[in-house]
């Protein structure tokens, strides 16, 4: 099947292209930036590269403020030398801020590539299937990523028996990650390298029957997270499972040990809020991915439960990707 994966943007590059465009004596903002490249939540990430990019004598970083006029940090790390350079293009600086009345840009010129992205989820949502699972599962996989420090990532597969938990076959992929990470666009930033794993496990016949995805599935913004592109991508059961609830509201209070509560989004039932341990007093949040739904995905995680937070194929999937990760072997074993 073909993947279903677009067109994935140097946004680095994107970014850059933006801040050159701000001239001498106008200031602009990270969440300005993150507008033009198609969305405000971006905007951390532009803080993050404004401060840590390879930086040199006549770049225009200086011109990027936070929200209210104050300047914020440099890539100098010195807010001196950016109030310096502001004051020598015409912006006045007062008590460490700019009048963003008088100095602000904001009319850029660009493509949006963040929109583009998000309109492309917005279409997956509508490709992917809740009914319930056709068969109960043989096999259960689990997908997770990590990164070493040179910005490589790790993915690994792991293949458990659902019955015992029993660990039956893994393995990994690794190549460099050039998306970064941006909540809300995680798949991004991993599905390349989740397709490059999946197609090595179809080509040794170790496909799972069903799929767990460390990442959202229908608990995302756009009811597309991870989970469910990679469902769709490859035509596969697939659930989300995260540590963290991305969106949706729920009540915890009073939670139980195994006892799981609804999330709701727009008034639907998406997912499920689940305390897995009475050793952990914090849920993980399961929602379906593709191919199966909501009670179905609550299910087969809670039977995969075996006194950890996370279920047992997450668990070893996570423990392998981070344990080469860290040594910067090439292999599984």
């Amino acid at each position: 099947m073909s993947v279903v994966l677009p067109d994935i943007p140097d946004l680095g590059a994107c970014l850059r292209d933006l801040w050159h465009q701000v001239p001498p004596g106008c200031v602009t903002t990270y969440g300005d930036l993150a507008e033009a490249l198609g969305d405000r939540i971006a905007a951390r990430w532009v803080g993050q590269v404004a401060l840590r990019h390879d930086h040199s004598a006549d770049c225009p970083c200086h011109r990027i403020v936070r929200a209210d006029g104050s300047l914020g940090n440099y890539a100098t790390n010195a807010e001196r030398d950016k109030a310096r350079r502001l004051r020598a293009e015409g912006v006045a600086v007062r008590d460490g801020a700019v009048d963003l009345a008088r100095h602000r840009f904001a009319r850029f010129v660009g493509d949006r590539p963040l929109a583009a992205l998000r309109r492309f989820q917005e279409s997956l949502a509508d490709r992917a299937s809740l009914a319930p699972l056709s068969a109960e599962p043989k096999t259960i996989g689990g997908v997770d990523v990590s990164y070493t420090s040179d910005g490589e990532g790790v993915a690994a597969y792991v293949v458990v028996e659902p019955a015992s938990g029993d660990v039956l076959w893994k393995t990994i992929a690794r190549r460099p990650i050039r998306f970064p990470y941006i909540t809300s666009y995680l798949s991004f930033r991993e599905l390349p390298l989740l397709v490059e794993l999946l197609d090595e496990v179809d080509r040794t016949g170790h496909a799972a029957d069903v799929l767990l995805v460390d990442g959202s599935g229908r608990l995302h913004h756009r009811r597309a997270g991870i989970a469910t592109h990679l469902g769709v991508a490859r035509d596969r059961p697939t659930i989300g499972v995260t540590k963290k609830l991305l969106c949706g509201s729920v009540d915890l209070k009073g939670l139980e040990p195994r006892e799981s509560r609804p999330v709701l989004l727009d008034g639907e039932s998406i997912g499920a809020a689940l305390r897995p341990t009475a050793g952990s007093r914090r849920p993980i949040f399961v929602s379906p991915g593709h191919r199966i739904d909501v009670a179905g995905a609550e299910r087969v995680v809670r039977d995969l439960l075996c006194g950890r937070r996370l279920p047992e194929p997450l668990y070893w999937a996570d423990r392998l990707s981070r344990q080469v990760a860290r040594s910067g072997r090439g292999s599984a074993e």
